[in-house]
């Protein structure tokens, strides 16, 4: 099971209400996650750059505003009103047409090509699928909106790393036989293979915790294959340069350089 249709009214509502302070964290360009990890790791799969994108929710618009300063038309979709009204507020001057699309309708992502009046040349969705209830309408109604052979990029939370039922860092200390202490840490992680959905916080402090959906690799991947689509290019960013500001807590992923806690994929459809 991919699908939790069940969800939701309860995500969009989350989003909703959490988009304030989620508007604050992220500023004008991403926070650090997606500056450091998200970002530079799609742009690279976008290589070269498409004349035009759709982004699928776009959140307050960091990413399409990122588009839009090297010249991409944009257009930038999220279900949550309240995001769109601060993304808009973000972005005036840019080139960037805004939709309310909900990415569980199937009939609203149908239109997409007909409200842009044209097809595009990729498609992003970035750090949200994960958050998204229902996913296999996008992957059934996306070719629809897409150039032939144009790529669809979505970054996630890495489902082997970094989202699941019981996902614990862990820091230790052990002697070695040579009597050196040596310091260890890690992921440990407990029901990877158990889909399903967990409430959470994105943000220290939001109103309301929203929905994570955890779909095991094999379980996300296939229903984008069963659909006619193929991966084609892949990335597993980590954070290598300790992070940002002081990371003075040894559970932090700013302490995993080699563990990734994002993945970034690239697909295209057969046509």
């Amino acid at each position: 099971m991919v699908d939790f249709p069940e969800h939701n009214a309860e995500s969009l509502e989350a989003w909703n209400l959490n988009s304030d302070l989620w508007d604050q964290v992220q500023g004008d360009d991403g926070n650090y996650w997606q500056r450091e990890l998200v970002f530079p790791a799609t742009m690279e799969l976008l290589e070269p750059l498409p004349g035009s994108v759709l982004e699928i929710a776009c959140g307050n618009g960091n990413f399409a505003r990122t588009l839009a300063r090297r010249g991409v038309s944009v257009t930038a979709t999220d279900g949550s009103s309240a995001q769109l009204e601060l993304a808009r507020k973000r972005s005036e001057g840019l080139r960037i047409n805004w939709l309310r699309v909900d990415a569980t309708d199937r009939s609203a992502l149908a239109a997409l090509a007909d409200a842009a009046d044209t097809t595009f040349g990729a498609v992003v969705c970035n750090m949200a699928l994960m958050d998204i209830a229902e996913i296999t309408p996008l992957f059934d109604m996306l070719p629809l909106a897409l150039e032939l052979g144009a790529p669809f990029i979505f970054s996630i939370l890495h489902p082997a790393f970094n989202l699941g039922p019981d996902v614990r860092l862990f820091a230790e200390r052990l002697e070695t036989s040579d009597g050196q202490l040596v310091e260890q840490r890690g992921v440990r992680i407990t029901g990877y293979l158990d889909v399903g959905v967990q409430h959470g916080i994105a943000v220290a402090g939001q109103p309301s915790q929203q929905p994570y959906f955890h779909r095991p690799l094999q379980d996300l991947l296939s229903a984008a294959f069963e659909r006619g689509w193929v991966l084609d290019g892949i990335r597993e960013p980590a954070m290598t340069d300790g992070g940002e500001g002081d990371a003075y807590d040894r559970l932090s992923w700013e302490h995993l350089p080699s563990i990734p806690p994002v993945l970034v994929a690239r697909l295209r459809h057969r046509g």
